[in-house]
């Protein structure tokens, strides 16, 4: 009879014998921090990072959470203390469900830049691997590989992702045929490209430009983009040109109609990154395509569900509630 092993307590190196999705618990899973660490491989045969948050031997949904832009970890030291950046998901779920976080392919763990929103100081490997085809990959190869353990609740799987992480979730769940909820918050509805020309045509892409001088220059930017389209050694809005490519050729609207997950989307109605204009677009589209779609439009919340004239109100927790409820 052939044993069956769903852990295999190796070193990180080891991984790199491993099949594909197949995980490996790292026993050197750093104590401070509410997270196991895993490694597995994806179809692109990169070793992948992942963590997954509570008692790994009790079979819970997996939650899927997937933050914004940049190079840096889910983790950052201050003082003595690893703090994650997924502690408000990991405490509205609670012992709910395992909330399972990927690092992003290129960047070290504790890794952090005082540029933390865009990809100036990442380095070279991550400039040229943060393309939605290839982020999207690495959640994915984390997904299944934590859906053989027997931590895994596998009647149910919630993606969430915000902003560029919402787009970055919605292609995932498209290719994951398991995933049975999915949410996008501030993530937009048309393609990112949208939502830079109507910043320019509003006049806050560049406010040391006229609107038509900076649509002109977007235009610009745009044929520069597609010219070269990977080459991680010139930057767009602090990001290179490999990752704009990438992310421009679709849209969270597109990938969310290739999936049968039921879907929550989510916005601040006062929020600068993302128009109500455009997060309308997404809902109107996934209504008008018969989805099963919970839109939840917040007012007076910016882009990261934070209120200014309420700082005592946290939006963020708000936001995540919201999913839980909707998802349980």
């Amino acid at each position: 009879m052939r044993a069956i092993i769903p852990i295999l307590l190796l070193s990180a190196g080891a991984v790199c014998a491993q099949s594909q999705y197949q995980p490996v618990r790292d026993p050197q899973s750093p104590a401070e921090i509410a997270y196991t660490r895993y490694f597995t491989k994806d179809r692109f045969d990169r070793r992948i990072t992942f963590y997954v948050s509570g008692d790994q031997t009790q079979p819970l949904p997996i939650v899927v959470s997937v933050l914004g832009s940049g190079a840096f970890s889910n983790f950052i030291r201050r003082g003595d203390r690893i703090l994650d950046g997924h502690r408000t998901q990991r405490e509205i779920f609670g012992q709910k469900a395992h909330i399972l976080i990927v690092e992003k392919p290129g960047v070290e763990f504790l890794e952090q830049h005082p540029n933390s929103g865009i990809a100036v100081d990442g380095s070279l490997e991550f400039r040229r691997e943060h393309t939605l085809e290839r982020w999207a990959e690495a959640i994915s190869a984390a997904l299944r590989a934590a859906r053989t353990l027997p931590l895994a609740d596998r009647s149910k799987c919630l993606l969430v992702g915000h902003s560029e992480g919402g787009l970055t979730v919605a292609r995932v769940a498209a290719l994951s045929p398991f995933v049975t909820h999915v949410a996008t918050l501030a993530a937009s509805g048309p393609t990112q490209l949208y939502d830079a020309l109507e910043s320019a045509r509003n006049g806050t892409l560049s406010k040391s430009l006229t609107p038509d001088q900076q649509v002109a220059k977007l235009l610009n930017d745009v044929a520069a983009i597609q010219a070269d389209p990977d080459n991680p050694d010139k930057f767009f809005e602090g990001h290179p040109y490999p990752r704009w490519s990438s992310f421009w050729s679709t849209s969270t609207a597109e990938e969310l109609l290739k999936t049968d997950a039921r879907i929550f989307i989510g916005q601040g109605a006062g929020e600068g990154a993302v128009s109500v204009q455009a997060f309308d677009v997404l809902y109107a589209t996934l209504l008008s395509q018969k989805k099963h779609v919970t839109a939840r439009l917040v007012e007076g919340a910016d882009h990261a569900f934070q209120f200014s004239g309420q700082p005592q109100r946290d939006g963020w927790e708000e936001i995540y509630a919201a999913v839980r409820d909707w998802f349980f």
